[in-house]
Order: C-alpha cells, then structure tokens, then sequence
C-alpha cells in the first residue's frame, strides 16, 4: 500500500504542475463565462485532466526508472489505472462544485444532474478503458500523437453523444431505463467494471512485453 500511494503521489505532482490551465479552462466553460456550460464542462474537462496525468508521465523516463525498482509491472499498471480514477472523481467534482456555485448565484437554488453526471462517469471510465492499452502499447513516442487523436474523439463524440440522447429516437429507450432504473444501473456499473477489468489486464500483458 505505501508504494501505491507513492505511485499515485507521482502522478498528482505531474498534474499539479498544469493546475492552472485546468482552473482557466473550468472556470471559461463555467456558469460564471456562459449561460449553457455542462457539456462542455462536464465532457471535456475529465478528458483533459486524464490527458495531462497520463501524458505528462509518458514525456518523462519515469517508467525506465520505475521498471528498475522492486515493483511487479503489474503493480504499476493498477497504480495508472488508480490515478486515472482519482483523476476522473476529482474532476468531476470540480464540474460539480463549480455548477452548484453559479446556480446559487443566478437561481438561489443548488441543482444537480444525477443522470447527465453518471453518464460522464461511466463514459469517462470506458475512455480509460480504451485509453491505458493504447498509451502502454504505443509508448512514449506515440502518446504524443494518441493525446491529440483522444481529444478529438472527446470533442466529437460528445457532441454526437449529446444530439443523440436529446433526438426523438431516443425518447423510447431512455424511457424504459428511467422505469427500470435499478435493472439498467446495476448493468451498466457490472458493464463499465468489466471494461475495465479487461483493460486492466490487457494493458498488463503489453506492458508485461515491453522492453524498456
């Protein structure tokens, strides 16, 4: 356990270093700047920070010296995954914080988007699920050019996501989840976990692999 912490100390050290264009850019997409903010707030703010954790790590020798140490590689791949959730909550919560802030101001009154924000949380865990194999196998090189091709995919795909869940045709289906809500909660969370699980060990087997 004290090595996870250190692990995970290492990458929010990497991310306080960019604290500040974080805090411009929540504070920009916030209430305070415009009117109509959540997507992009809660969309691409998770998105960025996971980028700047992750990425930061990858323009640095960190994992040729870490590979050095007495420690599994798979110990060190959950580590990754463990900060890329810190890192997720966290920045939900600053999205959270910031909309309750500006609708105290503007309304008086605290309001909360329970769905929209489970939604961001469980598209953002799957974007870890996919993002953790494709950084381990690329390497560093690589990583430059996936943080880009990442980003474009948060842009466009949340925008894509946002006109599809507010079309007509998803009128019906999101129906049935509201009215079935604990059948559709618990296979979604058993959905996203397993995502995660096999990303989790595929990343260990390229790592595993990798001759650092």
């Amino acid at each position: 356990m004290p090595r996870m912490i250190c692990l995970i100390r290492k990458d929010i050290m990497l991310v306080y270093r960019y604290m500040w264009l974080v805090l411009i850019y929540a504070f920009v997409f916030s209430g305070f700047i415009q009117s109509n903010n959540s997507t992009l707030l809660y969309g691409l703010l998770p998105g960025l920070v996971l980028i700047l954790g992750i990425g930061s790590d990858a323009r640095l020798p960190n994992q040729q010296f870490l590979v050095t140490l007495p420690v599994k590689r798979s110990y060190l791949v959950l580590s990754k995954y463990a900060s890329s959730l810190i890192f997720l909550v966290s920045s939900i919560a600053i999205c959270i914080i910031l909309n309750v802030a500006t609708d105290m101001i503007d309304f008086g009154t605290v309001r909360i988007d329970l769905p929209f924000v489970l939604g961001t949380l469980i598209s953002m865990i799957l974007f870890i699920s996919l993002y953790l194999p494709l950084y381990y196998w690329l390497g560093v090189r690589g990583t430059q050019f996936l943080n880009i091709a990442m980003m474009l995919i948060i842009m466009v795909g949340n925008g894509a996501v946002t006109a599809l869940l507010s079309s007509d045709d998803m009128a019906a289906p999101l129906g049935w989840l509201s009215s079935h809500a604990l059948a559709s909660g618990a296979l979604l969370a058993s959905a996203t976990v397993l995502a995660l699980v096999i990303s989790y060990l595929i990343s260990v087997s390229i790592f595993r692999k990798k001759d650092l």
